[in-house]
């Protein structure tokens, strides 16, 4: 394989908000892709956001640059969201009333230079924060509270992306741009219960009255398997380990990425309502 080519998929895997893995024959084939699909529905917010992305090459440098001048359209029965080009491979769009809807599939279409891509996903309703287990807690350091969030979650009763911070830092751009922390609770067990990374936390410091902001997003049994199988092609794997398998996503066409559905939800705990570590 050659080495400059290895490196500038490395390059691409750290520095897209969502890792994407290629296949090892595809890239020995020089194998490129028309554009990379992150963002979806997130029932949480009004404004919606999907973005495209390509990877350039350029002598020995390399990075992402956004795609504009594409059609972005999701539907979901007669509900239709036209997403605007922004600026920088970002597309915005209104989310429609959602009466009625969970439960149901989410088509979106992408057409680009007289191609098309498609995808779908499913909305799964939300289980009430109060009723989860919530992956974080609390203990007692020189007069404050030292949180701890665990990254990854097996075994639980559903899947679920989860944006815990504290209030004061909390930032609802942070969720709309690909900005934020997420933690992952999966129904599927731990792949390997010796790797070190899967013990993986963030952690702050907060004063007593403090309070977090904690955001649940029920996710596709679909999208939960695309999050299982990247990461351990990636981050649980190491990726200095070996090349990265091919995880299938969710696109059609010469693409990658994944077009999800979240039903979210927020709730402020304060923080003697945080369970205490044990």
């Amino acid at each position: 394989m050659n080495k400059n080519i290895y490196w500038k998929v490395l390059v691409l895997l750290f520095c897209c908000s969502m890792l994407y893995a290629c296949e090892k024959s595809a890239l020995e084939d020089g194998q490129s892709y028309d554009m990379i699909v992150e963002g979806g529905i997130n029932t949480m917010y009004k404004e919606q956001y999907i973005q495209l992305k390509r990877l350039h090459i350029s002598g020995v440098t390399s990075g992402l640059e956004g795609i504009t001048a594409a059609t972005v359209i999701v539907t979901n029965g007669p509900n239709q969201i036209n997403f605007e080009d922004v600026g920088n491979g970002l597309y915005k769009g209104q989310l429609f009333d959602l009466r009625d809807t969970v439960g149901n599939i989410f088509q979106l279409k992408i057409e680009l230079n007289g191609k098309v891509y498609e995808s779908q996903d499913q909305l799964i309703a939300n289980v009430p924060i109060e009723k989860s287990f919530i992956p974080v807690e609390k203990s007692d350091v020189n007069k404050k509270w030292h949180v701890k969030v665990d990254t990854y979650l097996f075994g639980m009763s559903n899947s679920n992306k989860w944006l815990i911070m504290p209030q004061k830092e909390f930032s609802d751009e942070s969720i709309v741009l690909f900005k934020a922390p997420y933690s992952y609770s999966f129904r599927s067990g731990a792949p390997n219960v010796l790797n070190t990374l899967l013990a993986a936390t963030y952690s702050y410091e907060m004063g007593r009255k403090d309070s977090l902001v904690i955001s649940k997003f029920a996710i596709s049994p679909r999208y939960a398997k695309f999050l299982y199988n990247l990461f351990q092609e990636t981050k649980w794997k190491g990726l200095l380990s070996a090349v990265p398998a091919n995880v299938q996503g969710n696109i059609t066409g010469n693409a990658l990425g994944f077009f999800y559905v979240m039903d979210g939800i927020k709730k402020t705990v304060p923080m003697k309502d945080i369970r205490n570590a044990k």
